[in-house]
């Protein structure tokens, strides 16, 4: 049997057992090269790829972009945002769902991590949406979908690890991302206007005596000290990147000082919260690392056994029109996303991809930002739909696994829909990024 196709199977057999992913990955590269090669040296050779891999200066700015979203977290910011939004769009119908999706929008822009945007938001949306009966499946549908932008809207960290494997810029990556990502967060929010006027029982607006507590220019002004701080802080961090002022790494480094001083603005900075972002940064980073490592393990392995070449040559000899190939390969990197974390995707798949995208003629910053944009969809398919998993675990009620898969179906076929158009429409990803 071909030896691809015995560490793809083995790979498949590891990671339905349970075992995490980066131990499936590591230890099945080992066994590969102990059972593949007669050559001790190529295990000195795989140490020296993870140790070079690690010293790459594109991942700095990894941690640091943790850091600043762990500490905004802790800031008040995503609290006042949220009551200030519902206090302005609740009397709409459909009023707090948009409120969700403008508020998870911002923040995707701050934190780079999805687990921080849907797990804020399930904890403050989720009871306000349901307790003025809002549909449960648009309710949760909402905050899975909008939450999974923490990984296509900068400061991405998916997208800071997807740069440094395929050498290309991290700001107009970044930049990239923003036209796919407000394209979505615009059609999510026509999806909903137009369920509500469907059927306007599933989207409610809250009574008029709760909403009459505020006069206008109190609505304003705190829509204005909510909104601004954030607006600020994005401007900061991704316009001293975006035009060349400061790199990534530099520019998180400001955004951690920035969202230092929002916490401290907002009264919740202590000792104990800051050793606790530190702790949680750690934790992340290292989970973060551990997958790059091992992940890459694994493309050294697969590589070696000229598995790359092995999926070139298929689809170079599929015989179809450069679209087509494209489409296949946009399965298949929703394929792998169905089993696995999103850091291993791109060490997986970039060495494999890339190639056959240049060879294809396509620009290579779109096709990335298509790629993760097929990681958000991925993050909503099961059998591993992280952002179900994220809702079930930061809820404080009991939810079925199976309802959250369908609830996030109308939203996957949004982000499906994003990617037609990007395809129709290049200039969606590429226009920001040429005026850099």
């Amino acid at each position: 049997m071909n030896p691809v196709l015995i560490l793809f199977i083995a790979f498949l057999a590891l990671i339905t057992t349970g075992l995490p992913l980066a131990f499936s990955m590591g230890s099945l590269a080992v066994l590969s090269i102990l059972a593949f090669w007669d050559n001790a040296n190529v295990l000195t050779m795989l140490v020296n790829t993870c140790n070079s891999l690690t010293q790459n200066p594109t991942y700095l700015a990894a941690p640091l972009f943790v850091f600043m979203g762990t500490v905004l977290e802790k800031s008040g910011v995503s609290d006042s945002l949220f009551d200030s939004m519902y206090i302005v769009m609740g009397r709409v119908k459909g009023g707090l769902a948009i409120a969700t999706i403008l508020i998870c929008t911002l923040l995707a822009s701050t934190t780079g991590v999805i687990a921080a945007c849907i797990t804020l938001m399930t904890l403050l949306a989720l009871p306000a949406m349901l307790k003025y009966k809002y549909d449960f499946n648009l309710a949760t549908g909402t905050i899975m979908g909008v939450g999974c932008l923490g990984q296509l809207l900068p400061p991405s960290v998916v997208m800071i690890v997807y740069a440094g494997q395929a050498q290309l810029s991290v700001g107009k990556m970044f930049a990239g991302g923003i036209g796919a990502g407000l394209m979505f967060s615009g059609l999510a929010i026509l999806y909903i206007i137009v369920r509500t006027i469907i059927n306007p029982n599933i989207a409610p607006a809250i009574s008029k005596d709760e909403a009459s507590k505020y006069s206008s220019g109190q609505k304003m002004g705190m829509i204005v000290k909510s909104i601004a701080p954030t607006i600020f802080l994005i401007a900061l961090v991704l316009g001293s990147i975006m035009f060349g002022i400061a790199t990534p790494t530099e520019g998180a480094a400001v955004g951690c000082v920035g969202a230092l001083l929002l916490t401290i603005l907002n009264k919740k900075f202590s000792l104990k919260m800051l050793i606790q972002t530190c702790y949680s940064t750690t934790l992340s980073t290292a989970m973060i690392f551990f997958i790059i490592v091992t992940a890459s393990m694994f493309t050294y392995v697969f590589m070696g056994l000229r598995g790359g070449e092995l999926i070139s040559g298929f689809v170079a000899g599929l015989g179809f029109s450069r679209w087509v190939i494209l489409a296949i390969i946009l399965l298949l990197i929703l394929f792998i996303g169905l089993f696995m974390d999103s850091y291993g995707i791109v060490m997986i798949s970039v060495p494999v991809f890339t190639p056959i995208i240049g060879k294809l003629g396509f620009d290579q910053l779109w096709f990335a930002v298509l790629f993760v944009v097929m990681m958000c969809i991925s993050y909503m398919t099961p059998p591993f739909a992280y952002a179900a998993f994220y809702v079930k675990g930061a809820a404080k009620i009991n939810i079925n696994l199976g309802q959250l898969y369908y609830a996030a179906w109308p939203f996957i076929f949004i982000f499906m829909f994003v990617v037609v158009l990007c395809c129709i429409f290049p200039g969606i990803i590429t226009y920001i990024p040429s005026l850099m």
